[in-house]
């Protein structure tokens, strides 16, 4: 598990992953390339479901 700041994810491959969070809810997604996913802070244990490596870039947001 572990956590990020708000953030926007560009997917630079297709994806197709799922998220587990501390309370123990999943949430599975399938991007494609190109694609973005915007996330508000949060903790997550991210799975690749796909037989390729996730690529993606992710900008983290600035907190003050």
């Amino acid at each position: 598990m572990h956590g990020h700041p708000a953030s926007l994810a560009v997917f630079l491959a297709d994806t197709r992953g799922q998220f587990t969070f501390p309370d123990g809810k999943t949430e599975a997604f399938t991007m494609k390339m190109g694609q973005t996913m915007w996330a508000p802070a949060q903790e997550h244990l991210p799975e690749n479901l796909g037989d390729h490596p996730f690529e993606l870039v992710l900008v983290e947001l600035k907190t003050t």
